[in-house]
This record gives structure tokens, C-alpha cells and sequence, in this order.
């Protein structure tokens, strides 16, 4: 049984992980939850902390090399998860069973590490002759990074393969319904060369200084031209990870207070009325707000010059 919903949304943002059928799912900005290849399997709750019912979600994702478009007439030669940068964005609830399987399409070692799963990190690597597959239960609520686990891990998610998997607290956000927003911040190291092809530069990855930083892949990916967005009075929930790999992101949106600040997306872990926060590499956080008055909202990495290497982007608030 096929649960997934699709939607029309913007070109060029990051799609939801392909499930088996080879169908796929974009969900940047949603106001409904879907399910990924649910299979409902009735569990005992009794010792378990997992709920009645739990739903069972199958990821296959694929390592290949890829020319990715990066804005602004530029593209980088990366390694990817499904030939995107970052990698589909995974779904589940707490308390789900969650099984991953990674093929490998390319001669190099790869891995998949997602930073919820609480096993042993052998399971995570693998070679081209060996495909990776594990499962765990997602217990703990949250945004976690997911990347590649080969050495040198740092060249790896510096190449692109990074992404991020949500698990959706136990009963929904404490909050309820939102204009929901996925953001990933990522870092590429290199020079452009006269036709626009960025090759990663690995001494600047030693020494975190990335040439362009940017928000789901890309550069002015949400300009004047396409911004995101939001109404007036709504609740906005914006699913933030710092992929990284060296730079620490403090997120902020002129003119908003964060409302409630889920550190790493757990309830458990409020913060509230604040205009800024700071995310670690690998790190995740849910910010929620509301805007009072109708216009164009920034929203960008604190830092000066990460917003100049492009960390910053455009919401859009209408009524």
C-alpha cells in the first residue's frame, strides 16, 4: 500500500526520499503529512515507548556522481544521494519502523549514516561489492543529518551527499497545523572554472573556508524572482539542518521573533521568543513563528560573510 501524496511545488527544490515504487515526493513546503511505503504493523506499547501502532517505511537511496546545478549559472561536479544535492528528504513518525538501503552505483566506497538511528556504526559503511541495508525504530522526535560515512567523511558530505530525515514527534507538533518548510544549509569548496564547473577544492575544506554557501543546493535558489510563501496570522515551521560540513549556522529572519525553537526538532527541547540560533554542522532544529504584516522576509545566516557567500534566502507573506 502506497500512502504517499504528491504535490506541484517551485522547480529545483529537494524531493522526498523515491520508496520502492519508484514513485517520488517534493515536500518543501506542505500542510499535510504523508507516509512512504506504510505498512501498518500492530506493536505492544507495553516497555516498548513505541506507540500502538506503528508504520513501517522502506528508503532505497542511490550513490552516484552527478553535475548538479548550484544557481546562478554555476554547477558542481558532486557525489550524490539519487543525483541530487542534498539528498531526498526522509519521513517518518516516532515509534516507525525504519529500514534503509543504499545501493552504489559508482566505483568509490560509500556509506549512509543517519545520525537517529542509535546503532553501532558498522552498519552504516559499505564498498561498491557490499549494499547497505539496516532498519532501526525511530524513537527519538527530531531533524537529523544523514551522510556519507566513508572516509574521508569530510570530502564526502563536502561533495554533496548529505540530506535529512524528519521523525515526527509522537501526536503531532504541540503547535498543530503549519506552512511547513524544509532548509538545508550545505557549503561547496571550489573555484569556478570558465564554464561555470565547480571541482571540490579539498585544502579548502581543510581549512572551512567554502567558496559559496547556500540553502537546498543552490544559490538565489529563493530570490525576488521565488520566494517561499507564507500568510499572515499562520503558523510557519521551518525544518532546519546545518549540513555543513566545517561552519556553524546561526539562523535568523528579520522581524520575526522564533516563537518556539525545537533544538536538534525535539519538543522536549523548547526555547521560546528569541530572534536567533545558532546550528552546529550536522545538527537539525524545527523554528516556529508568525508574521504580523504582509511583505518580503529574509531569512539568512547571521554570520556577514555567510550571507554574502549566499546564505540567505526570501519568504514572501501575503494575507
Amino acid at each position: 500500500m502506497n500512502m504517499a501524496l504528491c504535490y506541484e511545488l517551485p522547480p529545483g527544490v529537494p524531493r522526498a526520499c523515491r520508496p520502492k515504487s519508484g514513485k517520488s515526493i517534493s515536500v518543501p513546503v506542505r500542510l499535510v503529512r504523508y507516509g512512504v511505503i506504510a505498512i501498518a504493523t500492530v506493536v505492544s506499547i507495553l516497555g516498548s515507548g513505541r506507540v500502538a501502532q506503528a508504520v513501517q517505511h522502506n528508503f532505497t537511496l542511490t550513490a552516484e556522481r552527478a553535475r548538479v546545478s548550484i544557481g546562478s549559472g554555476l554547477s558542481y561536479l558532486a557525489w550524490t544521494y539519487d543525483g541530487t544535492v542534498p539528498g531526498p528528504t526522509m519521513r517518518a513518525n516516532q515509534g516507525d519502523d525504519i529500514n534503509i538501503r543504499l545501493l552504489n552505483r559508482t566505483s568509490d566506497a560509500h556509506g549512509i549514516e543517519i545520525q537517529g538511528a542509535q546503532l553501532a556504526p558498522s552498519h552504516f559503511s559499505g564498498d561498491p561489492t557490499v549494499t547497505v541495508n539496516y532498519s532501526f525504530i525511530g524513537l527519538v522526535p527530531g531533524v537529523f543529518d544523514y551522510h556519507c560515512s566513508a572516509i574521508p567523511v569530510l570530502d564526502h558530505v563536502a561533495s554533496g551527499m548529505y540530506g535529512m530525515m524528519i521523525v515526527e514527534p509522537h501526536g503531532g507538533w504541540p503547535h498543530g497545523r503549519a506552512r511547513e518548510i524544509t532548509l538545508v544549509q550545505g557549503e561547496f569548496n571550489g573555484t569556478p572554472d570558465a564554464h561555470g564547473l565547480v571541482v571540490g577544492d579539498h585544502t579548502r575544506m581543510l581549512s572551512a573556508d567554502p567558496t559559496f554557501i547556500v540553502f537546498n543546493g543552490a544559490l538565489g535558489h529563493y530570490g525576488r524572482s521565488n520566494p517561499i510563501p507564507i500568510k499572515v496570522g499562520e503558523l510557519v515551521r521551518i525544518f532546519f539542518l546545518n549540513a555543513g560540513p566545517n561552519l556553524n549556522s546561526t539562523f535568523h529572519v528579520p522581524g520575526v521573533l522564533f516563537s518556539t525553537v525545537y533544538v536538534s526538532g525535539n519538543p522536549t527541547n523548547a526555547l521560546h521568543d528569541i530572534p536567533s540560533f545558532q546550528v552546529a554542522p550536522g545538527e537539525g532544529a524545527v523554528f516556529e513563528f508568525k508574521v504580523n504584516e504582509e511583505g518580503d522576509y529574509s531569512f539568512v545566516d547571521t554570520a556577514g560573510a555567510h550571507s554574502y557567500k549566499g546564505a540567505l534566502g526570501l519568504l514572501r507573506a501575503e494575507k
